[in-house]
Protein backbone atom coordinates (compact mmCIF):
# COMPACT_ATOMS: atom_id res chain seq x y z
CA UNK A 1 0.00 0.00 0.00
CA UNK A 2 1.17 3.12 -1.18
CA UNK A 3 2.38 5.88 1.70
CA UNK A 4 0.68 9.35 1.03
CA UNK A 5 2.86 12.17 1.47
CA UNK A 6 1.75 15.28 3.04
CA UNK A 7 2.89 18.36 2.39
CA UNK A 8 5.49 19.98 4.37
CA UNK A 9 5.06 23.33 4.97
CA UNK A 10 8.60 23.29 7.04
CA UNK A 11 10.70 21.82 4.49
CA UNK A 12 9.05 24.00 1.78
CA UNK A 13 10.15 27.31 3.55
CA UNK A 14 13.68 25.64 4.71
CA UNK A 15 13.93 24.89 0.62
CA UNK A 16 12.86 28.27 -0.03
CA UNK A 17 15.31 30.01 1.99
CA UNK A 18 18.29 27.99 0.64
CA UNK A 19 17.36 29.32 -3.08
CA UNK A 20 16.84 32.78 -1.19
CA UNK A 21 19.87 32.56 0.21
CA UNK A 22 21.94 31.81 -2.78
CA UNK A 23 20.82 34.02 -4.95
CA UNK A 24 20.86 36.93 -2.81
CA UNK A 25 24.56 35.90 -2.94
CA UNK A 26 24.91 36.08 -6.31
CA UNK A 27 23.72 39.15 -7.61
CA UNK A 28 24.91 40.44 -4.79
CA UNK A 29 28.45 39.37 -6.08
CA UNK A 30 26.98 41.15 -9.72
CA UNK A 31 26.13 44.28 -8.58
CA UNK A 32 29.17 44.89 -6.40
CA UNK A 33 31.41 44.54 -9.75
CA UNK A 34 28.86 45.90 -12.19
CA UNK A 35 29.59 49.33 -13.31
CA UNK A 36 27.75 52.54 -12.03
CA UNK A 37 24.49 52.92 -13.63
CA UNK A 38 25.19 55.86 -16.08
CA UNK A 39 27.73 53.85 -17.98
CA UNK A 40 25.51 50.61 -17.58
CA UNK A 41 22.74 52.45 -19.32
CA UNK A 42 24.82 54.39 -21.70
CA UNK A 43 26.67 51.15 -23.16
CA UNK A 44 23.35 48.95 -22.53
CA UNK A 45 25.45 46.67 -20.31
CA UNK A 46 24.42 42.82 -19.77
CA UNK A 47 25.63 40.06 -18.10
CA UNK A 48 23.47 36.94 -18.63
CA UNK A 49 21.48 38.77 -21.20
CA UNK A 50 20.31 40.38 -17.51
CA UNK A 51 20.70 44.20 -17.56
CA UNK A 52 22.08 46.20 -14.19
CA UNK A 53 18.18 46.93 -13.48
CA UNK A 54 17.15 42.86 -13.56
CA UNK A 55 20.06 42.29 -10.75
CA UNK A 56 18.92 44.98 -9.13
CA UNK A 57 15.52 43.12 -8.88
CA UNK A 58 16.46 40.08 -8.26
CA UNK A 59 18.41 40.99 -5.49
CA UNK A 60 15.84 43.16 -4.10
CA UNK A 61 12.69 40.84 -4.52
CA UNK A 62 14.55 37.71 -3.14
CA UNK A 63 15.81 40.15 -0.10
CA UNK A 64 12.09 40.37 0.63
CA UNK A 65 11.29 36.72 -0.02
CA UNK A 66 14.06 36.08 2.35
CA UNK A 67 12.63 38.07 5.26
CA UNK A 68 8.99 36.87 4.68
CA UNK A 69 10.54 33.33 4.96
CA UNK A 70 12.18 33.69 7.64
CA UNK A 71 9.02 35.35 9.59
CA UNK A 72 7.08 32.49 8.75
CA UNK A 73 10.36 30.00 9.91
CA UNK A 74 10.23 31.75 13.06
CA UNK A 75 6.53 32.28 13.88
CA UNK A 76 4.30 29.91 11.84
CA UNK A 77 6.67 27.00 12.11
CA UNK A 78 9.05 26.85 14.75
CA UNK A 79 7.11 29.83 17.41
CA UNK A 80 6.11 26.99 19.95
CA UNK A 81 10.08 25.89 20.30
CA UNK A 82 11.02 29.47 20.45
CA UNK A 83 8.19 30.18 22.55
CA UNK A 84 9.36 27.76 25.06
CA UNK A 85 12.88 28.36 24.80
CA UNK A 86 12.41 32.03 25.88
CA UNK A 87 9.89 30.85 28.77
CA UNK A 88 12.55 28.87 30.11
CA UNK A 89 15.18 31.30 29.95
CA UNK A 90 13.10 33.39 31.47
CA UNK A 91 12.62 31.20 34.26
CA UNK A 92 15.88 29.62 34.97
CA UNK A 93 18.08 33.06 33.86
CA UNK A 94 20.01 33.51 30.69
CA UNK A 95 23.78 31.22 31.24
CA UNK A 96 25.47 32.60 27.76
CA UNK A 97 25.75 36.64 28.97
CA UNK A 98 29.36 36.40 27.79
CA UNK A 99 28.32 35.47 24.27
CA UNK A 100 25.77 37.51 24.33
CA UNK A 101 27.81 40.40 25.12
CA UNK A 102 30.49 39.71 22.95
CA UNK A 103 27.97 39.42 20.27
CA UNK A 104 26.96 42.53 20.65
CA UNK A 105 29.78 44.50 20.98
CA UNK A 106 30.85 43.00 17.89
CA UNK A 107 28.42 43.95 15.80
CA UNK A 108 28.25 47.72 17.70
CA UNK A 109 32.04 47.73 16.46
CA UNK A 110 31.60 46.37 12.89
CA UNK A 111 28.83 48.81 12.79
CA UNK A 112 31.40 52.21 13.93
CA UNK A 113 33.68 50.36 11.41
CA UNK A 114 31.37 50.46 8.51
CA UNK A 115 30.11 54.39 9.09
CA UNK A 116 33.43 55.55 9.99
CA UNK A 117 35.37 54.07 7.45
CA UNK A 118 37.60 52.20 9.25
CA UNK A 119 40.18 49.43 7.74
CA UNK A 120 39.46 46.62 6.93
CA UNK A 121 35.78 47.41 5.94
CA UNK A 122 36.63 50.70 3.99
CA UNK A 123 38.76 48.79 2.13
CA UNK A 124 35.83 46.48 0.93
CA UNK A 125 33.58 49.52 0.15
CA UNK A 126 36.72 51.09 -1.80
CA UNK A 127 37.37 47.76 -3.74
CA UNK A 128 33.99 47.68 -5.13
CA UNK A 129 34.35 51.61 -5.89
CA UNK A 130 37.57 50.36 -7.59
CA UNK A 131 35.79 47.95 -9.62
CA UNK A 132 32.59 50.10 -10.40
CA UNK A 133 35.43 52.69 -11.47
CA UNK A 134 37.29 50.30 -13.62
CA UNK A 135 34.31 50.14 -16.11
CA UNK A 136 35.03 53.89 -16.95
CA UNK A 137 38.07 53.43 -18.24
CA UNK A 138 36.76 50.20 -20.52
CA UNK A 139 34.36 52.32 -22.23
CA UNK A 140 33.28 55.68 -24.01
CA UNK A 141 32.46 57.89 -21.17
CA UNK A 142 28.50 59.61 -21.97
CA UNK A 143 28.93 63.51 -22.00
CA UNK A 144 27.08 64.53 -19.19
CA UNK A 145 25.78 62.19 -16.41
CA UNK A 146 22.88 59.78 -17.84
CA UNK A 147 22.91 61.28 -21.26
CA UNK A 148 20.55 58.57 -22.56
CA UNK A 149 17.77 60.16 -20.62
CA UNK A 150 18.21 63.83 -23.13
CA UNK A 151 15.56 63.69 -26.16
CA UNK A 152 16.58 64.62 -29.93
CA UNK A 153 15.57 68.36 -28.85
CA UNK A 154 17.48 68.35 -25.95
CA UNK A 155 20.62 66.79 -27.06
CA UNK A 156 20.54 69.53 -30.00
CA UNK A 157 20.71 72.40 -27.37
CA UNK A 158 23.53 70.29 -25.54
CA UNK A 159 25.58 70.09 -28.94
CA UNK A 160 27.15 73.02 -30.49
CA UNK A 161 26.90 73.12 -34.12
CA UNK A 162 23.94 70.17 -34.24
CA UNK A 163 20.85 71.50 -35.25
CA UNK A 164 17.60 69.04 -34.64
CA UNK A 165 17.05 69.33 -38.55
CA UNK A 166 21.17 67.69 -38.82
CA UNK A 167 20.66 65.44 -36.08
CA UNK A 168 17.66 64.30 -38.03
CA UNK A 169 19.38 63.98 -40.78
CA UNK A 170 21.80 61.75 -39.43
CA UNK A 171 19.51 59.54 -37.53
CA UNK A 172 17.68 58.86 -41.11
CA UNK A 173 21.27 58.38 -43.48
CA UNK A 174 22.01 55.76 -40.80
CA UNK A 175 18.55 54.03 -40.86
CA UNK A 176 17.73 54.69 -37.28
CA UNK A 177 14.27 54.78 -36.56
CA UNK A 178 12.53 57.00 -34.70
CA UNK A 179 8.77 58.53 -34.66
CA UNK A 180 9.53 62.20 -32.63
CA UNK A 181 12.53 64.41 -31.74
CA UNK A 182 10.91 64.01 -28.09
CA UNK A 183 12.28 60.63 -28.12
CA UNK A 184 14.85 60.17 -25.56
CA UNK A 185 18.32 58.60 -26.80
CA UNK A 186 17.60 55.30 -24.76
CA UNK A 187 14.08 55.02 -26.11
CA UNK A 188 15.65 55.20 -30.02
CA UNK A 189 18.21 52.66 -28.86
CA UNK A 190 15.71 50.94 -27.36
CA UNK A 191 13.84 50.55 -30.65
CA UNK A 192 16.69 49.47 -32.42
CA UNK A 193 18.45 46.84 -30.43
CA UNK A 194 21.67 49.73 -29.82
CA UNK A 195 23.42 51.05 -27.07
CA UNK A 196 22.26 54.81 -26.18
CA UNK A 197 25.89 55.30 -26.81
CA UNK A 198 26.16 53.86 -30.83
CA UNK A 199 22.85 56.48 -31.26
CA UNK A 200 25.09 59.43 -29.93
CA UNK A 201 28.30 58.16 -31.94
CA UNK A 202 26.18 58.05 -35.34
CA UNK A 203 24.81 61.61 -34.48
CA UNK A 204 27.79 63.88 -33.34
CA UNK A 205 30.70 61.24 -35.39
CA UNK A 206 31.64 61.68 -39.53
CA UNK A 207 30.78 58.19 -40.88
CA UNK A 208 32.96 57.07 -43.17
CA UNK A 209 33.03 53.21 -43.57
CA UNK A 210 32.75 52.47 -46.96
CA UNK A 211 33.76 55.65 -48.63
CA UNK A 212 37.50 56.16 -47.83
CA UNK A 213 39.27 56.11 -51.17
CA UNK A 214 36.24 55.07 -53.19
CA UNK A 215 35.90 59.03 -54.35
CA UNK A 216 32.01 59.46 -54.04
CA UNK A 217 32.05 62.28 -52.10
CA UNK A 218 34.27 63.98 -55.59
CA UNK A 219 31.43 62.73 -57.84
CA UNK A 220 28.74 65.26 -59.09
CA UNK A 221 25.20 64.35 -57.32
CA UNK A 222 23.67 63.39 -60.51
CA UNK A 223 26.31 60.82 -61.47
CA UNK A 224 26.09 59.03 -58.27
CA UNK A 225 22.03 59.29 -59.08
CA UNK A 226 22.95 57.02 -62.26
CA UNK A 227 25.40 54.92 -60.39
CA UNK A 228 22.22 53.63 -58.32
CA UNK A 229 19.88 53.68 -61.17
CA UNK A 230 17.63 56.66 -59.25
CA UNK A 231 15.87 59.50 -60.65
CA UNK A 232 17.65 62.66 -60.35
CA UNK A 233 14.54 64.96 -59.45
CA UNK A 234 12.92 61.95 -56.62
CA UNK A 235 16.69 62.36 -55.13
CA UNK A 236 16.40 65.97 -55.24
CA UNK A 237 13.37 66.31 -53.62
CA UNK A 238 14.25 63.81 -51.08
CA UNK A 239 16.87 65.76 -49.72
CA UNK A 240 14.61 68.63 -49.76
CA UNK A 241 12.48 67.03 -47.42
CA UNK A 242 15.35 66.50 -45.13
CA UNK A 243 16.06 70.57 -45.31
CA UNK A 244 19.29 69.44 -47.35
CA UNK A 245 20.17 72.09 -50.21
CA UNK A 246 21.70 70.82 -52.97
CA UNK A 247 21.66 71.22 -56.96
CA UNK A 248 22.57 68.18 -59.28
CA UNK A 249 26.25 69.57 -60.40
CA UNK A 250 27.38 69.95 -57.29
CA UNK A 251 29.89 66.99 -55.25
CA UNK A 252 28.54 65.35 -52.52
CA UNK A 253 31.47 66.67 -50.70
CA UNK A 254 30.13 69.87 -51.51
CA UNK A 255 26.61 69.64 -50.29
CA UNK A 256 27.53 67.78 -47.39
CA UNK A 257 30.02 70.42 -46.77
CA UNK A 258 26.96 73.27 -46.96
CA UNK A 259 24.80 71.61 -45.00
CA UNK A 260 26.98 70.61 -42.36
CA UNK A 261 27.38 67.09 -42.69
CA UNK A 262 29.11 64.13 -43.59
CA UNK A 263 29.15 62.97 -47.65
CA UNK A 264 28.39 59.64 -46.27
CA UNK A 265 25.10 60.78 -44.72
CA UNK A 266 24.16 62.47 -47.85
CA UNK A 267 25.45 59.11 -49.76
CA UNK A 268 23.28 57.04 -47.30
CA UNK A 269 20.04 59.20 -48.30
CA UNK A 270 19.85 58.71 -51.93
CA UNK A 271 21.64 55.33 -52.60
Amino acid sequence: METKHTFSWRSFISFGLLFSFLIIFFTGIILFIAPAGRIAHWVNWKLIALSKEDWQALHIIFSFLFVILSIFHLFSINWKVFLSYIKSKTSTGLNKKRELLISGILTLLISIGVLYSIPPFSSVIELGESLTQSWENKVEQPPIPHAELLTLIELSEQLENYSIEKIQNKLKANNIKFSSTEQTLSEIAKINDRPPLDIYNIITKTSMTGMAGSGIGKKALEQVVQENGKDINKVLTILKDNNITATKEQTLKDIAAENDMAARDIYELIK
